[in-house]
């Protein structure tokens, strides 16, 4: 019966692991500020993300009355920008003031430099274009400083990728502590009570195991969801893969324990079988009738010969009660 109640716990623990994971880190990575910047400052490098800011920096202009004749020395300055370090600098600046919008846009609010635009999620880059405007006057290029203001922007996800998003961040927030708390406890609390803790110890690991790889394939389908919904794929799939990579290296951690936790358990049931079938013999063995030893009485033996104190034997000579035995002789 313990190791029955045991095993449930387990198998309700392993069940839980999936949605905890994803819910502390997803969670954690996008409300923390820090983990957050950390996530996305490497994608000012990514040749994606400066190609989209600098496709959208140059169709504002475009759109503002740039003469063709000084595009291509724009197109240049632009180029040039988004692959310095004060694109860079200027990108960890966005992004830090975004953030508070991230949370606010995930739990379905909305307002910043981040919103919601038509059917997409965009990234006000107003700034990134005011900069470049600066430094196009600085190298001196032709009617940099009669350049008005420009409006870019930078479309991360789609509305429909959004909706799925949204309800779903709002759940996993909610549950991002207990859902961990109630993992663990279920597992280890399983295990202790388990009487065969080694085969619970099995169970535990190959759910664990089963779950993360579960987890690790809906994480990748739904990047294909979110770049396949969105206006442009490369960048939408690089910011997904920021935002989650703590979820998925917490995922092959725990892939990674439960590999452990049943190569243990193997360990731990073989040994226990050992003593359980040791313990069984030995309990044979005690319960086996124990042989009957001779009995003697008087000076004579119940099956001849002379006994210690002298005397005939009971098949030869006087038999136990007296008088001769059935063989006769002395």
């Amino acid at each position: 019966m313990r190791t029955t109640f045991g095993t449930i716990l387990v198998v309700l623990g392993f069940l839980l692991a999936a949605p905890a994971v994803a819910a502390y880190a997803l969670v954690g990575e996008v409300s923390d500020q820090e983990t957050y910047l950390a996530a996305v400052t490497p994608l000012a490098d990514d040749p994606a993300i400066q190609q989209a800011v600098a496709g959208q920096i140059t169709q504002a202009l475009a759109d503002k009355g740039l003469p063709e004749s000084a595009q291509p020395l724009v197109q240049k300055s632009v180029d040039s920008f988004v692959a310095s370090p004060d694109f860079k600098e200027l990108w960890v600046e966005v992004n830090k003031e975004a953030q508070p919008q991230v949370i606010a846009m995930l739990r379905g609010e909305q307002g910043g430099s981040l919103s919601v635009q038509g059917d997409a999620i965009v990234l006000d880059l107003g700034d990134v274009a005011a900069r470049l405007k600066q430094r196009m006057v600085a190298e001196g290029v032709p009617l940099a400083d009669q350049i008005p203001a420009i409006d870019a922007s930078v479309q991360l996800l789609s509305r429909p990728a959004v909706r799925q998003l949204v309800p779903a961040f709002q759940l996993l927030e909610d549950l991002s502590v207990w859902l961990p708390i109630l993992a663990v406890v279920f597992l280890l609390g399983g295990v202790a009570l388990s009487a065969r803790r080694g085969r619970t110890m099995v169970v535990g690991g190959i759910g664990l195991v089963v779950m993360m790889l579960v987890l690790v394939l809906l994480l990748f389908l739904a990047r294909s969801q979110v770049s396949a919904r969105s206006g442009q794929p490369e960048l939408a799939g690089a910011f997904y893969d920021a935002l989650t990579n703590k979820v998925m290296v917490i995922a092959w951690i725990v892939c990674a324990v439960g590999g452990l936790a049943v190569v243990a358990g193997a360990f731990l049931a073989s040994a226990q079988s050992r003593r359980l079938a040791a313990a069984e013999r030995a309990r044979r063995v005690a319960e086996r009738p124990r042989a009957r030893r001779p009995k003697a009485y008087g000076g004579y033996r119940e099956r001849g010969g002379y006994d210690d104190e002298g005397g005939y034997s009971g098949q030869g000579g006087y038999t136990d009660q007296g008088g001769y035995g059935d063989r006769g002789g002395y």
